[in-house]
């Protein structure tokens, strides 16, 4: 278990949409919501699978090149609800966000930073 939890998300930030009801009324997740993610988890993955477990934990999170007209708290949403049951055992425990940015895109390209810390409450 680790006390600090940082991943880059390669490309651009994709706001989590609502789930969608099909036919025979199931519910499913639309397919860029899902792609990205697959993104978030597997560069989770690939960061060495780093966990908070089930301490209280702050986010900052920063989304270079997310589409203008991209809800912010979808985006996070997009970010906390991919890591749930990975980083940390649920989102419920995320306690204070210090900071949501939309930037433009640097020259390091479109991507999202995450930084996740335990703190104590």
């Amino acid at each position: 278990m680790s006390d600090r939890v940082k991943l880059t998300i390669p490309g651009r930030p994709i706001p989590l949409e609502r789930h969608r009801t099909g036919k025979g009324r199931r519910a499913y997740l639309p397919a860029r919501s899902k792609a990205y993610r697959e993104l978030v988890q597997g560069c989770w993955l690939e960061a060495g699978r780093p966990t908070l477990g089930a301490e209280p934990f702050a986010a900052s999170m920063r989304f270079y090149g997310a589409h203008a007209g991209s809800d912010l708290d979808n985006l996070c949403k997009a970010v906390a609800d991919s890591l749930n049951g990975l980083a940390y055992d649920d989102d419920r425990q995320l306690v204070c966000i210090a900071g949501a940015h939309k930037l433009a895109v640097d020259d390091q390209g479109a991507r999202a930073e995450i930084d996740l810390w335990q703190v104590k409450v």
